[in-house]
C-alpha cells in the first residue's frame, strides 16, 4: 500500500503541478504504481475542471464564452503545460518533413519553431471550439474529467504497447520498471472510474463512445509514431494526450449536438 501511495504522489509530481512537498524514490515499485495510477491523474486534473465548471453554472457566473477559455487553460497549467509542450515539439518535427533521425533530433531541440506555434494555436482553438459549443448544451461537468482520465489511459497504452523511439528520455525512464502488466492495471482503473460515470449524469452511451474513441486513436498512433518518429517517447506521448483530449471533446460536442438537434 505505501508504494501505491508514493507512486500516486510522483505521479502528481511529475505530470500535475499540485504541490506535493515530499522526496520520493524513483525506484522500479514506485514507477510502475505511477504508470497504473497516470490516468486518475488526468482524472483528478479534470475533477477540479469540474468543480469549477459546477460552480460558475450553479451562480450562473458569466458565460459560456468565458468559461470555455478559463476551462482550457486550467486544464493546460494544471497539466504544467508539459504535454502542450510535447505537442509543439513533435509538431515541428512531423512538419520538417525530414527523414526519422532528423525529426527526433528536432524533438530533441529546445527551440520554439514556427509549426509548434502554429499547430498548437489551431489544436487549442478547435478543443475552445469544441468547449465552448458543448457548454452551451449543458453538458454534465463529470465529462471534464472522463476527457484527461482516457486520453492518459491511451498514453499508458501507447507508452506499454509502441517501440522506444531512443533509449533515453521520460518514455525510456518509465518503460524500465514498467510492463503491459501495469498498463492493464491503468486500463483497469479506468474502466473502475468510467463506470461510476452514469451514477454523474453521463449516459452509459456516451461514455462508451469515447471510450472507443479513444481506443481507436491509440491503436492509429502507434503506427504512426513509429513511422514517423522511430517509436514512442515523452514527446508523442504529450502530442497524444494534447490531441486526444481535442478529439474526445469533438466527440461530446458532436453527440450533444445531435441530441439536441
Amino acid at each position: 500500500m505505501k508504494q501505491a501511495w508514493n507512486g500516486w504522489l510522483l505521479a502528481l509530481q511529475l505530470f500535475t503541478t499540485i504541490p506535493i512537498r515530499r522526496s520520493i524514490e524513483w525506484n522500479a515499485a514506485h514507477v510502475r504504481w505511477l504508470v497504473r495510477c497516470m490516468p486518475l491523474a488526468g482524472a483528478l486534473i479534470g475533477a477540479l475542471s469540474a468543480g469549477v465548471y459546477a460552480l460558475f453554472s450553479s451562480f450562473s457566473f458569466s458565460s459560456p464564452l468565458v468559461w470555455a477559455l478559463l476551462l482550457l487553460w486550467l486544464g493546460i497549467w494544471m497539466a504544467g503545460g508539459m504535454h502542450a509542450d510535447g505537442f509543439m515539439d513533435v509538431s515541428d518535427a512531423f512538419f520538417s518533413y525530414r527523414d526519422v533521425k532528423r525529426r527526433q533530433e528536432i524533438m530533441s531541440d529546445s527551440r520554439v519553431g514556427a509549426f509548434a506555434v502554429l499547430s498548437l494555436i489551431c489544436l487549442l482553438s478547435f478543443r475552445w471550439l469544441f468547449l465552448y459549443e458543448s457548454l452551451q448544451t449543458g453538458v454534465p461537468p463529470a465529462l471534464f474529467a472522463a476527457v484527461p482520465l482516457l486520453s492518459r489511459a491511451g498514453a499508458v497504452w501507447l507508452l506499454s504497447a509502441g517501440k522506444l523511439a531512443k533509449p533515453t528520455g521520460m518514455a525510456s525512464a518509465l518503460r524500465e520498471y514498467s510492463s503491459w502488466r501495469d498498463a492493464a492495471w491503468a486500463l483497469g482503473l479506468t474502466c473502475l472510474v468510467l463506470l461510476l460515470l452514469p451514477a454523474a449524469g453521463v449516459p452509459l452511451a456516451v461514455v462508451a463512445v469515447l471510450a472507443a474513441v479513444m481506443a481507436l486513436c491509440s491503436l492509429a498512433a502507434k503506427p504512426w509514431a513509429e513511422k514517423q518518429f522511430g517509436g514512442v517517447s515523452g514527446d508523442v506521448l504529450g502530442a497524444f494526450i494534447e490531441g486526444g483530449e481535442t478529439v474526445l471533446w469533438g466527440v461530446i460536442w458532436l453527440l450533444h449536438s445531435s441530441a439536441m438537434g
